[in-house]
């Protein structure tokens, strides 16, 4: 059995479509292995620097901290293992591979209108607001499976042993591999369905893929940021409920489809022993 497995694993591997496929998920652009690298090494600076930033911004802003930071109590803090750093460094990889064919996708595709004269309320605000609509229409199902008993111990659990997150980008990004692929799946899932039926414009996918880093960033810091438009409720207190409550708040945006699936807890500045 595992003799016929590998025969066809390398079969697959040996065919010509097959590794044309593989490079052109890989690598879309056709870059050398140096200039791969460069550019990996660019993202991961540029990710470094964007976190920073927006953390800068949000303490200039004076925003306060959650009340779990604030009792002169310390919380329960957990520091990085090897085995975090490795999934990190693959994340890293999967994120500059995503990063490439978000790009490649915008410039090629002739549904993503580039010009400056094209910009218009549709497909700006309208595709802005879908967006973070569709994605959390299927992260949050997405993310409830995974927290599925059967699935928890094996992939969702890793992501949890930070109950507290400070760290922003680092505890964001501090997931198994398998969990980041779901997450960048369905960010994928929500600029594909903006563009096929609002035309959303390239500006508006930079600035969707921007705002919900910087929102991923925030919402494993230790800073109380809220903010509600139309409907769309961000909530950092609403995340930190779920990483102290597990399974509640599987949204991140739009906590209406928590109240749907009936896994929406309020807020508690209250903290057991536990925790």
């Amino acid at each position: 059995s595992h003799g016929r497995i590998y025969s066809s694993v390398r079969v697959f591997f040996e065919n010509q479509m097959a590794e044309d496929l593989i490079k052109s998920v890989l690598n879309p652009w056709g870059l050398t292995a140096a200039q791969w690298a460069l550019g990996f090494v660019a993202i991961r600076g540029a990710i470094g620097l964007y976190d920073h930033m927006v953390i800068a911004l949000v303490e200039i802003s004076k925003a306060p901290k959650l009340p779990t930071r604030t009792t002169g109590t310390p919380v329960r803090y957990v520091g990085l293992r090897v085995i975090d750093m490795a999934y990190l460094t693959v994340n890293a990889v999967n994120e500059w591979i995503f990063v490439q064919n978000l790009c490649h996708y915008i410039w090629h595709s002739d549904r993503v209108p580039k010009a400056l004269g094209e910009v218009g309320v549709l497909n700006t605000c309208a595709a802005l607001y879908l967006m973070f609509l569709v994605l959390d229409l299927f992260y949050a199902p997405a993310h409830r499976f995974l927290h599925w008993r059967v699935v928890y111990p094996y992939i969702h659990k890793h992501h949890h042993r930070q109950i507290f997150p400070v760290r922003g980008y680092l505890d964001a990004g501090n997931e198994h591999p398998v969990e980041h692929f779901i997450g960048t799946s369905c960010t994928w899932i929500a600029v594909w369905a903006a563009v096929h039926t609002t035309g959303a414009h390239a500006a508006t996918i930079f600035f969707f893929f921007n705002i919900h880093a910087a929102l991923a960033m925030l919402n494993h810091s230790p800073y109380d940021v809220d903010v509600t438009i139309l409907g769309l409720n961000y909530n950092v207190k609403a995340h930190e409920m779920h990483h102290r409550k597990f399974t509640t708040n599987y949204a991140q945006y739009w906590m209406g489809i928590d109240r749907i699936m009936g896994t929406f807890s309020p807020y508690d500045a209250s903290t057991s022993k536990a925790e």
